[in-house]
């Protein structure tokens, strides 16, 4: 017997839903940033939509907003994908948090570097430009800043933490020298201008972060 209870309801679980869920949002991500980065503040969610071969209307119910669609193309393109999980939660920065040699934690924070330029310079670029001219991006502009100089703080006092971190470099000294690493026209200068690859930049980045922080 029972005693009457009720039997308890199994959680809804359908894999197969939620991976075609996140192959829609990531295809509508990956045509958005295209779409963004070539037609700048002017792309619309139509154009977007039919890159991704879905509706408008699928893409309003997903990301609202063209702006708040802008704001997912940002997280996606510094995350590298669809994952719910920020930066700072990542595998990548407990590795650099957990190794003990300044030398080792800057080769993986050059590395990441790389990956989120590679990805985020050319839509940081057009977000910039189009702040003047909409509060929507502007906003969206200034957390991204804000973001920036929050990366810099962690990477400097991560790296400082180091047993064998340079003990004479201030800390102005040191978040000076990320904030050139993490800015985006850092990485446009050299790509464009320099035409160097993503692997080349790496080693740049790691060949300035020993002059600038390494005994």
């Amino acid at each position: 017997m029972s005693g009457g209870g009720k039997t308890a309801k199994r959680p809804y679980h359908a894999p197969n839903r939620a991976a075609a869920a996140a192959r829609t949002r990531y295809a509508i991500l990956a045509g958005a940033k295209s779409e963004f980065e070539q037609s700048g503040w002017s792309a619309t969610i139509r154009n977007v939509a039919e890159g991704a071969g879905v509706s408008a209307k699928t893409v309003e119910a997903l990301f609202g907003t063209k702006a708040s669609l802008l704001q997912a193309v940002v997280d996606f393109s510094i995350r590298g994908d669809v994952r719910p999980i920020p930066i700072d939660r990542r595998q990548s920065v407990a590795d650099m948090e957990a190794v003990l040699e300044a030398a080792t934690m800057l080769d993986l924070h050059a590395a990441q570097v790389r990956g989120i330029s590679e990805r985020t310079a050319r839509i940081a670029w057009v977000i910039e430009q189009a702040a003047a001219s909409d509060a929507n991006v502007e906003e969206l502009w200034r957390r991204m800043t804000t973001n920036r100089r929050t990366g810099v703080r962690w990477a400097t006092k991560t790296l400082l933490a180091k047993r064998d971190a340079d003990r004479s470099l201030s800390i102005r000294e040191v978040e000076e020298t990320f904030w050139i690493a993490l800015d985006w026209g850092t990485y446009r200068t050299l790509a464009e201008h320099r035409r160097l690859s993503p692997d080349a930049f790496q080693a740049w980045l790691r060949r300035y972060y020993r002059r600038m922080l390494l005994r």
